[in-house]
C-alpha cells in the first residue's frame, strides 16, 4: 500500500472511520478488480489527474453498495481540496472531513450518483495526422494519447527505421506509435505494452478503430515480456505524482539489451532537460543521440 502522507492520515483514523471490509483503490489498475458482489465500503487514494479523479469516483460508485462508506484520501499538493466537487458529483454529499499531515480525507456514503457508468462512457477518439497518414487515437482519462501528434512523438516517428520485423512499443499509452508503425510496415510483428490497464484498454481500442492487428500486454517495463525484438520504441513517462521520476528509465536501462536481437536497436524519446543518457550509460555500452531539437532528444541504444 502507498507509503505517503494521505495513507498515514487514513491509518491514524481508520478505527474511528469504522469501515466495513473496505476495498482499496490505490491506482487506476484497481478499477479492474473482479468482485463477486458490491463492496461494503472503499478507500480511494486521489488519482494523478482531474479527469482520472472523476472517472475513478464514478466507477467506484458502481462497485460499492448503496450507502456504503467511501473515503477519498489525498495530499494537499496533489489537489485534494479541489476534489470535493468530483466526490459530491459521483458519490454523494461529503459528510465529514478529516485534515492533518498535509492531507485530507473526505468521508460520505455512496448514493450511487454515477453507479451506471462504465469504462466505455469515458472513451473518446481524436484524429491524428502523421504526414499523409490519418489515424484515430483512443482517449481515456490518465492515458497519454498523442491524438494531435506532439512535437516529441513526431520527432521519434521521424527518426526511427521502418524496416524492422519484430517491434516492441513499450510504455505505449494509447498505442499511437505502434499503430503508426504497423500502418507504415503492415508486415511488422508489433507488440505494445504498458503497466496501466487503462492504457492497455486504450491501445486495444486504437488498434480496433484503425483495423490494425498487434498484441497488447500489461507489463511493468519488461516484467511480462520474454521475447527479443529487432526494434524497441519508448516514449517514457517521467512524472510520478507531482515530481520527476526516473524509476521507469532505470528499469528500462537494466533490461533493454536482454530483449534486443543481435542487431537490434532501441530508440528512446527524452525531454532534453532529463538525464536519461546518464541513466542509460550506467547499464548500456552503446548510447548515442541521433536527433536533438533542443527541447527533445532521440537516443539510440544497441544490443
Amino acid at each position: 500500500m502507498k507509503e505517503n502522507l494521505s495513507l498515514e492520515l487514513y491509518e491514524k483514523h481508520a478505527e474511528a472511520l469504522g469501515l466495513d471490509a473496505p476495498m482499496f483503490f490505490e491506482s487506476e489498475n484497481d478499477l479492474f478488480k473482479e468482485i463477486p458482489s458490491p463492496a461494503k465500503s472503499a478507500v480511494v487514494f486521489l488519482p494523478k489527474s482531474k479527469a482520472l479523479i472523476d472517472m475513478t469516483l464514478a466507477l467506484v460508485s458502481g462497485l460499492v453498495e448503496e450507502d456504503g462508506k467511501i473515503v477519498l484520501a489525498g495530499s494537499n499538493d496533489a489537489g485534494i481540496r479541489s476534489a470535493k466537487d468530483a466526490y459530491e458529483k459521483n458519490i454523494g454529499p461529503v459528510e465529514g472531513k478529516i485534515v492533518g499531515n498535509h492531507s485530507a480525507l473526505y468521508v460520505g456514503r455512496n448514493k450511487k450518483l454515477a453507479g451506471d457508468k462504465k469504462l466505455e462512457n469515458f472513451l473518446s477518439y481524436s484524429g491524428s495526422i502523421y504526414g499523409a497518414m490519418g489515424m484515430e487515437a483512443a482517449c481515456m482519462p490518465g492515458v497519454f494519447s498523442a491524438g494531435e501528434l506532439d512535437e516529441g512523438t513526431k520527432l521519434l516517428l521521424d527518426t526511427i527505421p521502418y524496416d524492422k520485423n519484430k517491434v516492441l512499443d513499450i510504455g505505449c499509452g494509447a498505442g499511437i506509435i505502434g499503430s503508426i508503425y504497423k500502418k507504415k510496415n503492415p508486415a511488422a510483428d508489433i507488440t505494445m505494452s504498458d503497466v496501466s490497464k487503462l492504457a492497455v484498454f486504450a491501445a486495444q481500442k486504437t488498434l480496433k478503430k484503425n483495423e490494425l492487428a498487434a498484441r497488447v500486454v500489461e507489463s511493468d517495463v519488461f516484467d511480462s515480456i520474454a521475447e527479443t525484438f529487432d526494434l524497441i520504441l519508448c516514449n517514457p513517462p517521467f512524472h510520478k505524482g507531482v515530481g520527476t521520476d526516473y524509476s521507469f528509465m532505470e528499469k528500462f536501462a537494466k533490461g533493454v539489451t536482454r530483449h534486443l536481437n543481435r542487431a537490434g536497436e532501441a530508440y528512446i524519446l527524452a525531454n532534453s532537460f532529463l538525464a536519461y543518457e546518464d541513466v542509460l550509460k550506467k547499464h548500456i555500452k552503446t548510447v548515442e543521440t541521433v536527433d536533438d531539437t533542443g527541447k527533445f532528444k532521440v537516443l539510440k541504444c544497441k544490443a
